[in-house]
């Protein structure tokens, strides 16, 4: 591979303009395709598989709700404790909701009148309008969701009126970073122009970057009509593909420098020399990565798989411009690179004062890091897992103030009801099946954490349908019985039939349950007391599904639980199912090819301890951030939530791939190094001398990516971006400028000892 990549440096060395061109037809025909297609992201994060989500089609079936139809909340509330059933007010919101059914009233399934559906807080001072719509959340369109919000600006918001809105519709528009892209940019050129003092030489990595982020970014848009993917799942990948770019033709361009400094000015050959060495390493590297995300796809669940390729693909792009863009622009501006100012003899002559103390101490060292990392991964123990949710948005995000405004005045589980529905033995009889269903519902309401359960009732439509068939049904029997005894019913009889019907569908009305129409199913809502990020809340759930066995047994009647809460807390169980057996098979993977290519046991052992305690110093600190909140005013923060629910296996895929790229960039100089002279202490010297700057220009660049998008106001990007930039700096500071550097110091020769090997 080296001497194909060496022909291919001298290639593109002598046919740049080609390069070009060929990046140009590629660039353009992705474009066009991502124009001609569009983007279809999606913001619903659930999944397939699970029991809260596998009931919904019995919820559209047996009661005909859609679990995935776009709702809306239009959260009124009056200023200075005013009174919101005030004729006026009830007047404004009339008219609001007139506008609304005009407008948009082949968009909305149903809008339900605060004071009619008793939606008004106990102060008067809150209402709520509830707006249900024919499509599913993904599907709403934009105009229909801005033309509500519209309507109840325009009629309702006014200087004594407050108005919010929230709900499964994107009532606020997703939007990729920008401003985090620039910022992350404008960082990663000042490093590097410190690095190579050339404002040229710094653009280059940056221009490359560029080039590999909008092909791949451009390719996971056209992937997004053929493939489920959650909006996040392009941040992901802007995120990751900027942040390797960079990274990438660093390690080239800092090596084709190394190399035009020994090749005495040879520009052809020192670039063919450095795709040789520093393009072997980003081949590597990124295959690595490449593999660590497409592993996500062991997790079984379909928003983290797509998740995984489209992070697969940037990367991919990353590679490719690394390799062929960049050598490009160093043949078009290879006049103004200048060689390295020292050469490798240079570089073991002189050490630096880290470098000497590393390999003085090496014990020193590697006590400290694991003593330090072990410190702060001690809040990771403590880590809890959840999904985002808008309590946790910025204050100035509308979702955030009408979920504030009622779980101040509603409590809080009115933001996130669980559904509980209940399948019946329809064997028995539906009078016994009642019964069971109230003493069901009578003990789910004495728990602790549910707060109502709500009132159901049979609306007209479904009333007139359940009295004709009761009526039909009454009618048969009468008929049956005139038959068998030649006597037609007496009007009393005929009273008590009609009674009884009146009775059955009364029945159904102003109860904690709505039966389906063949009686095989039961519904009933739960309010718990505190939000869906709450502990309470999810021993609920728990205890809800602890209860189902019981009268799975006594009832002959199975719960199960949807919504919010449960969806939530399933999607968690699974990902900590997944994540341990996700995390041992990418570890495999990464051993064998780091044995492979290091040809080397001692390496790959150290690489993966070394990962470990990064892994969990990044979990330790981000677990004290973002759930505890310890500096969240610094981080920007909003208030202490659990972490979300796929972190852990997002940050474990992307902190692996790039750990190894790290670990390559280290050690492969090493390794290089002691093929030529035999002397491991030479070996380890010259890496900490020519790659650890690298490694750090690299690393640093990285925090200021991450750390960029952490000034998202999105809590799910935010987090990510916190997770990560917090990994890599432990990973590269610590472990693979420290750690693996005095382990190899310590294991001397033993470290390349392989079937083989030269001695």
């Amino acid at each position: 591979m080296k001497a194909m990549l060496k022909r291919l440096g001298e290639w593109i060395y002598q046919n740049k303009f080609k390069t070009f061109i060929a990046w140009i037809v590629v660039v353009v025909a992705l474009a066009a395709g991502a124009l001609g297609l569009g983007s279809n992201y999606t913001q619903n994060l659930s999944i397939s598989g699970i029991p809260s989500t596998n009931i919904q089609s019995t919820l559209q079936k047996e009661f005909n709700q859609n679990p995935n139809a776009g709702t809306m909340k239009a959260v009124i509330q009056k200023k200075d404790k005013g009174d919101a059933t005030s004729d006026a007010t009830k007047a404004d919101v009339a008219a609001a909701i007139s506008k609304v059914q005009d407008k948009y009233g082949k968009d909305i399934k149903s809008i339900a009148n605060p004071y009619e559906s008793n939606a008004v807080s106990s102060d008067k001072t809150t209402v709520y309008v509830d707006i249900t719509f024919k499509e599913d959340s993904n599907n709403v369109s934009r105009k229909a969701i801005d033309g509500v919000m519209n309507a109840f600006n325009d009629k309702v918001k006014s200087s004594t009126t407050k108005v919010a809105y929230t709900g499964s519709v994107k009532v606020h528009p997703f939007e990729v970073g920008g401003a985090s892209e620039i910022i992350g940019i404008v960082i990663a050129f000042i490093l590097l122009l410190v690095l190579f003092r050339s404002f040229v030489t710094a653009g280059m990595p940056i221009i490359s970057a560029l080039v590999g982020l909008i092909s791949g970014i451009m390719l996971v848009t056209i992937g997004s009509n053929f493939l489920t993917m959650a909006s996040v799942s392009q941040t992901l990948a802007v995120m990751l593909s900027l942040a390797v770019g960079i990274d990438y033709a660093l390690l080239i361009l800092n090596r084709y420098k190394t190399d035009l400094a020994d090749t005495k000015g040879d520009r052809q050959e020192a670039l063919g020399r450095a795709l040789s060495e520093a393009g072997a390493s980003v081949i590597f590297a990124g295959v690595t990565v490449i593999i660590a995300v497409l592993g996500l796809a062991f997790a079984g669940i379909e928003f983290v798989t797509t998740m995984g390729i489209a992070a697969a693909f940037a990367v991919a792009f990353a590679v490719f411009s690394a390799l062929t863009f960049l050598p490009a622009l160093i043949a078009l501006f290879a006049k103004f690179i200048k060689p390295a100012t020292k050469t490798v003899d240079e570089m073991a002559a002189n050490p630096s004062k880290i470098t000497k103390f590393l390999t003085g101490h090496p014990w020193t060292i590697i006590v400290s890091v694991i003593v330090v990392l072990g410190a702060i991964a001690m809040p990771a123990q403590h880590m809890r897992l959840g999904m985002p949710y808008n309590g946790s948005l910025p204050e100035n995000r509308t979702e955030r103030q009408a979920y504030d405004m009622i779980s101040d005045k509603f409590g809080e589980g009115v933001n996130s009801p669980l559904v509980a529905v209940v399948k019946l033995d329809s064997s028995k009889d539906a009078t016994k099946n009642q019964e069971n269903l109230n003493k069901i519902s009578s003990h789910i309401a004495k728990l602790d954490g549910t707060k109502t359960m709500q009132t159901l009732s049979v609306d007209q439509t479904k009333a007139a349908t359940l009295q004709q068939q009761l009526t039909t049904q009454a009618q048969q029997q009468m008929a049956a019985q005139a038959q068998a005894t030649g006597q037609m019913p007496t009007q009393a009889e005929q009273d008590a039939a009609a009674a009884k019907i009146k009775a059955t569908i009364m029945a159904q009305a102003g109860r904690p349950y709505m039966l389906s129409d063949d009686g095989k199913y039961a519904l009933m809502v739960i309010t718990p007391e505190k939000g869906s990020e709450a502990k309470q809340t999810t021993d609920l759930v728990n205890k809800i599904k602890d209860y189902s066995d019981t009268t799975k047994s006594k009832y002959d009647a199975k719960i199960t639980l949807t919504g919010v809460n449960a969806v939530n807390l399933d999607i968690t169980a699974k990902l900590n199912n997944a994540t341990p057996i996700f995390v041992a098979t990418i570890m495999i993977l990464a051993f064998l090819l780091l044995m492979v290519v290091f040809k080397s046991f001692i390496v790959p052992v150290v690489a993966m301890v070394g990962f470990g305690l990064s892994l969990l110093a990044s979990f330790g600190f981000t677990t004290l951030v973002i759930q505890e909140g310890f500096l969240k005013g610094l981080f920007g923060v909003s208030k202490g939530a659990p972490l979300i629910a796929f972190l852990p296996i997002i940050v474990t895929a992307i902190l692996f791939g790039l750990a190894m790229d790290y670990e390559v960039f280290m050690v492969s100089r090493a390794r290089e190094e002691y093929q030529k002279t035999q002397d491991n202490d030479r070996a380890v010297t010259v890496a900490m001398q020519d790659s650890g700057p690298i490694v750090v220009t690299a690393a640093m660049i990285m925090i200021a990516v991450f750390g960029s998008f952490a000034l998202n106001s999105d809590p799910t990007i935010k987090s990510l971006g916190l997770a990560l930039a917090f990994g890599i700096f432990f990973d590269a500071f610590f472990v693979r400028l420290l750690f693996v550097p005095a382990m190899l110091k310590v294991f001397g020769k033993t470290n390349w000892v392989f079937p083989g090997q030269k001695k």
